[in-house]
Parts: structure tokens; sequence; C-alpha cells
């Protein structure tokens, strides 16, 4: 239980309507939330629901005259329910130590506070920073080094000579430093696998998703800038580097020794050629084709992609198309009589509707 007062406090908000001491159990959504519950409005198209809440107090991005319980009132209610869950739900944090179930090679060199459960791995030479947490069934490969305050959910594979910095989280599944996609073509045609001698780097405060695969550089380092954030099954190759604070997000691949600058936004199902740069600010849509280089602070969908505003033409007008095909079909006959080229075309198709 926390105070309305401290609450506040904590997201720099101004309470309205309470003393403050008013006590909260939980964060809930607006239409769950009962009296001991805080709730947010972030959305403006929930704000006729604000009148009718049974909650103990809402996070408002201005005071509401139609709210009848009391109001903290913040610059991002968004960002302050984010801050809040952390203090209601923290993170998993370093309780029991090192199982005897867990497989830990005399070499590795493990540090204060660190929990490691059991049917984890951890090889030659390891290093696991202090405060770091691996769930169960978790493998470290040799040299491979974690840093400070990292949590490693079930069955991470973190493979040779990978690293990473602190804060670090990896969700269940993702594979960090899988070889790279590097193969050569021999004069019979044969293809003949090029080693991969690099690995990758996590930098400070990065998240991986469930399931991501992270390639190791053929050679150097597969870098993932500070603080960014990979959703779920994602492919990330050889040799890429972001920079800092990036999103990547579900089914998105990024192909080899691809740069993609600071604050890069890669929606759904994007995909990256390789060898190309992405200037930082860039937003590429969900399913989008990046075919080229971007300048910074990019706006493009479509694949191959282009620029949003174009491609958002492009689709509004692609419900006109029959149309447009019935019109220039009809002009043609009129011109040149017969029954014009767009309908034998369509015939020739085998795509003729019989609207002409």
């Amino acid at each position: 239980m926390i105070t309305l007062a401290h609450i506040a406090s904590q997201v720099g908000g101004t309470l309205i309507g309470s003393d403050g001491s008013k006590e909260i159990r939980s964060l809930r959504p607006m239409n769950e939330a009962g009296p001991n519950d805080l709730t947010f409005l972030s959305n403006p198209k929930y704000r006729k629901a604000v009148a009718h809440l049974s909650a103990g107090a809402i996070l408002v991005p201005e005071v509401l005259a139609e709210a009848t319980i009391p109001q903290i009132v913040v610059a991002s209610p968004y960002l302050a329910m984010a801050i809040l869950l952390q203090h209601f739900f923290p993170l998993p944090s370093p309780q029991n130590g090192i199982s005897p179930a867990a497989v830990i090679d005399p070499t590795a060199r493990i540090g204060s506070n660190v929990e490691i459960r059991a049917g984890c791995v951890v090889e030659a030479r390891a290093e696991i920073g202090d405060g770091t947490l691996l769930f169960p069934g978790c493998v470290v490969g040799s040299d491979a080094k974690i840093g400070k305050n990292c949590l490693l959910y079930p069955r991470v594979s973190l493979l040779d000579r990978v690293r990473t910095g602190d804060r670090v989280i990896i969700q269940s599944g993702a594979v960090i430093g899988s070889d790279g996609f590097g193969f050569a073509e021999a004069p019979e045609g044969r293809r003949m696998k090029i080693p991969q001698t690099g690995t990758v780097v996590l930098e400070d405060d990065v998240e991986i998703g469930a399931n991501v695969t992270i390639d190791r550089a053929t050679f150097g380092e597969t870098v993932i800038g500070r603080g960014t954030k990979i959703d779920n099954l994602v492919q990330i190759a050889h040799n890429v580097r972001t920079g800092n604070d990036c999103v990547i997000v579900a089914q998105a691949g990024v192909s080899g020794s691809t740069r993609l600058g600071d604050r890069v936004i890669l929606a759904g199902q994007v995909g990256v050629v390789g060898h190309i740069e992405v200037g930082s600010g860039t937003m590429v849509g969900a399913q989008s084709g990046v075919a080229h280089s971007l300048e910074p602070n990019s706006r493009v969908s479509g694949s191959p992609a282009l620029p949003h505003s174009l491609w958002l033409r492009v689709q509004g007008s692609l419900k006109s198309l029959p149309l447009l095909i019935k019109r220039i079909s009809r002009l043609e006959k009129a011109v040149f009589g017969g029954s014009g080229t767009s309908e034998q075309t369509n015939d020739t198709n085998g795509e003729g509707d019989g609207t002409h």
C-alpha cells in the first residue's frame, strides 16, 4: 500500500481533491479499478468514462471538472503509470544464491548477490556481475560476460564471448551470439561455411524479447546500443549496429552490416536489407521493406518503402483502381473502337470481371 501523497511525489504530479492520506493497493485500468486502486487516463477517447469511475484516484494530463475522485495531474499519465508499475510490481531480484542443480565451471567468476537457478550452465571463464539473476535453463558460454543487475529469463542462451552491459533484461528463449548467416559459394556451387569469429555486445539498459536471435559478427562485433528495446521474434543479423534507444517490434528483421541511428523505430514485420544506414529518428511503418539508406528523421511505409505521406496517397488510391480501369476502357472504346486494350489485358491475365 502507498499513499496518494507519496504517489504524487514519485511521479512529480499535483494531487487534487484529497489530503493525500488515502492508501492505494494497486494500479488498474479504468474499467477494473476499485476504491483502493489507482487508474489513469492516457487516451482522450475514454474521457467520458471519468465521471463514472469507482477508482480510488486517477492520473490525468489536466484537471478534469467531471471527475468525482481524487486526481493526480501529470504531464504524461502513461509514463507515470509505467513508473508506478515498477513500484507495485518490481522485477524479480536475486534471493537464493546458486542452486546445487546449476553447473558452474570452476574458472567462471560470479559476482556478489547473484542467483543462478537449477539447470543453468555457466562455462569456462564466464563472468556474471553483481546482482544478476539467471532463471532455470540459461546457458552462459565460455568467456561471456554479463554486467550488473541483469535479468535472464528461462532458457536464454548467451553464447561464447558475448558481452552485456548493466541492467540488461533478456526474455525467455532468446539466443544471443548464434552464428551469422555467412557462406561462400565454391565453383561447383556448394556452399562453404564462413566461420563467424566475432561476438555480440548488448549495451546498458537493453531489453531483448522472447525468442529473439542476434547473430555474432563475422569479424568484430554486432552491437545493440544503450537503451534499445527489441520485441519478441526479431532477427538481428551479423555485424548490425543499432544506435541508442531504438525500438524494434515483433517479427522485424535487420540484415547483415546495416547501421541504425539513435531512436530508430522499426514497426512489426519490417525487413531491412543489408549494408545500408537508417538515419537517427527514423520511423518505419509495419510490414515495410527498406531497400536503401534513409536520411535522419525519415517517415516511410510500404514495400518497397516510400515516404509515409506518399504511401498513404497510394493506399488511398487503390480502392479507386477498378473504377479507373473501367473508365479507361470506355475511353479506349470511344476513341479506338473494339474491345479496348485494358479489357484485352485483363482477359489475357484471366482477371476480367465483366464490369467493362
